[in-house]
C-alpha cells in the first residue's frame, strides 16, 4: 500500500498523487510548450511499464476531495487503478494551469521538518478501512511472511477514540485478546471501550470511577475483566460481561500507599503489582488473593512476564535487570543493564528470544534471552531516542519493537528485529504523534494504537498483517 500524507497547504499534493504523477506523466514539464508536446506524443508513446496489479485495486472517489472531481456522476464512487490513471491523465491534459504540482521538486519532503499548524491532526492522509482494497486473492495482507527491513507499509486510520477523546493524558491503551475491542484510560477517571474497525471505531462503553485517576488498565482472564489502578492503596475490577465495577481493598500482607502500576501474565490469570522498596506482589486475577512477594534492590519501575509465564523480568532505579522463576518466586539471575544508571521500562518478545530495557538516557538495549544464564552484552544498543524511554512494546510475531519517550515530542521509533534496524519511512516529521504516553499492537499486529498527551488515540494499519 502506498502511504499518503495530507498536505499542509492546498497547493501541495499527497504522496499517492506523487506516485501517480510519476507513473502517468513521467518527469514533470516546466512550461506550457512541454505540455503541448506531450499531448501530441501521447498517441505514439507507450508506458515504460504497466503494473498488472492496478486492475485489482479499487479506489474510492468519494473519500478524498481531489478525487471527487474525477467522478462523472454522483453514483460514480469507485474505479480501478487503470481507470484512475486514465481520468487523472485526462484531467491533467485538459488543464491550462501550470504543471508545477507534478514536479517532484515541489513535493513536501516527508523526511524534513515542516511547519506545524496549531492543530496538526490533518497532516497525514487518513484512510477508511474500505478506501483502498484488493478485490482479488492477491491481498496486501500477508501475515506469516517475513517482514522486510527498510520501509514499512503503514497508513493512518481514523482515531480509535474519535467519538470520545479523553480530557486528559492517555495513560493506558490495550487491545482485547480478540483484537476488536480497545480500552483506553487516564486521569479523567474513565475507562473507555471502543470497537476498532479502522473506519467508525464505535464507542462501546464508558466507565467512570469517581475516586480513581487511572494510571494503569489491563485486560485479565481472557479479556472478561479489566483491572484499573492509580495513586491509591486499592484498585478496581470491571467485569465486562456483568457490567459491574468492584473495589478491591488492597494486598494482604503488604501495606502499599499506592498501587499505581502492574503487569499481567500472558494467560491473564496472575497480576504482579509494583510496590515500594522494590517489592512486587503476586495476586490471582480470579480471586484477587495474594500469592506471594518478590523483592529487588532499588525501586521497581517495570516488570513483564516471559517464556509462557514461567519467568518474570523486572528492572528499576538501580539499572539492573532481574529474572524470576514464577514457580518458586526466586531470582534466577541479575545483571547490570549496560551503560544504564536507571531504567524505566522492560519488555519481552512473545517468542521468548529477546528482551529489551529502556534507560533514563534514552538508550534501549536488546538482549538475547539466554534462559537461566545472564547475557554478557546486549545484542544491540538502540540510540535513536534522546530522553528517558517510557514505552517498549514487541508485536506478537516478534518482528517489530516499538520504543517511545513521553518526554520529547514525536519520540517514537519502530525497530525491525531480525536486522535490528529502524524503519526509515515512519514516523515522519508530519506524523502527528505529539507526546506519546501509551501504545499497543493488536494481537494480529494489523493495527497499532498510540495514545498521547492530548487525550487522542491515533490508529495505524500495518498492511503486512491481517487486520483481525
Amino acid at each position: 500500500m502506498v502511504k499518503a500524507n495530507k498536505r499542509t497547504h492546498a497547493s501541495k499534493p499527497t504522496a499517492a498523487e506523487v506516485q501517480l504523477a510519476e507513473q502517468v506523466f513521467q518527469p514533470a514539464a516546466a512550461s506550457a510548450s512541454t505540455q503541448n508536446k506531450r499531448k501530441q506524443q501521447d498517441t505514439q508513446l507507450k508506458a515504460a511499464w504497466v503494473d498488472d496489479d492496478d486492475a485489482h485495486v479499487e479506489v474510492s472517489l468519494a473519500d478524498q476531495k481531489r478525487l471527487r472531481k474525477l467522478r462523472k456522476t454522483e453514483e460514480d464512487t469507485q474505479v480501478d487503478g487503470h481507470e484512475l490513471q486514465t481520468r487523472l491523465k485526462k484531467q491533467f491534459q485538459s488543464s491550462s494551469s501550470s504543471v508545477a504540482w507534478a514536479d517532484p521538486k515541489n513535493f513536501l519532503d516527508d523526511t524534513k521538518p515542516q511547519q506545524r499548524d496549531a492543530d496538526d491532526s490533518d497532516e497525514e492522509e487518513i484512510f477508511s478501512a474500505d478506501g483502498i482494497v484488493r478485490s482479488t486473492g492477491k491481498m496486501l495482507e500477508s501475515s506469516g511472511d517475513m517482514l522486510q527491513q527498510g520501509t514499512l507499509d503503514i497508513c493512518r486510520m481514523k482515531d480509535a477514540n474519535q467519538h470520545n477523546p479523553s480530557n486528559a493524558v492517555i495513560q493506558s491503551v490495550q487491545f482485547h485478546p480478540n483484537g476488536q475491542l480497545l480500552l483506553t484510560a487516564g486521569l479523567d477517571k474513565t475507562l473507555h471501550l471502543f470497537q476498532v474497525d479502522g473506519t467508525n471505531n464505535a464507542k462501546v462503553e464508558n466507565v467512570f470511577v469517581k475516586d480513581l485517576p487511572m494510571l494503569d488498565a489491563k485486560f485479565t482472564l481472557g479479556g472478561s475483566r479489566v483491572v484499573l489502578s492509580g495513586p491509591r492503596s486499592y484498585f478496581f475490577s470491571y467485569d465486562l460481561e456483568a457490567g459491574k465495577i468492584t473495589k478491591i481493598p488492597g494486598i494482604i500482607g503488604r501495606k502499599e500507599k499506592k498501587l499505581e502500576r502492574f503487569t499481567v501474565s500472558q494467560s491473564g490469570d496472575r497480576i504482579v503489582f509494583l510496590g515500594s522498596d522494590g517489592y512486587m506482589s503476586v495476586m490471582s486475577s480470579r480471586s484477587y488473593e495474594w500469592i506471594g512477594n518478590m523483592k529487588m534492590n532499588g525501586d521497581v519501575r517495570s516488570a513483564t512476564f516471559c517464556e509462557d509465564d514461567r519467568y518474570l523480568l523486572s528492572t528499576g532505579s538501580d539499572g539492573q535487570i532481574y529474572k524470576w522463576d514464577m514457580r518458586t518466586r526466586k531470582c534466577v539471575f541479575v545483571h547490570q543493564d549496560e551503560g544504564s544508571l536507571g531504567n524505566h521500562v522492560i519488555a519481552a518478545s512473545r517468542d521468548g528470544k529477546f528482551y529489551a530495557a529502556g534507560s533514563e538516557s534514552g538508550v534501549v538495549n536488546v538482549y538475547d534471552n539466554t534462559g537461566l544464564t545472564s547475557p554478557s552484552k546486549p545484542r544491540k544498543s538502540l540510540m535513536q531516542l534522546t530522553t528517558e524511554v517510557t514505552s517498549l512494546q514487541f508485536n506478537s510475531d516478534s518482528q517489530i519493537l516499538a520504543m517511545a519517550s513521553k518526554d520529547s515530542r514525536d519520540a517514537l521509533k519502530f525497530v525491525h528485529l531480525p536486522s535490528f534496524t529502524v524503519f526509515s519511512n515512519w514516523p515522519t516529521a508530519r506524523t502527528p504523534l505529539h507526546y506519546v504516553s501509551a501504545m499497543d499492537f493488536s494481537p494480529s499486529c494489523g493495527y497499532f494504537a498510540v495514545g498521547n498527551a492530548r487525550g487522542r488515540v491515533l490508529l495505524y494499519r500495518l498492511t503486512h498483517y491481517k487486520s483481525t
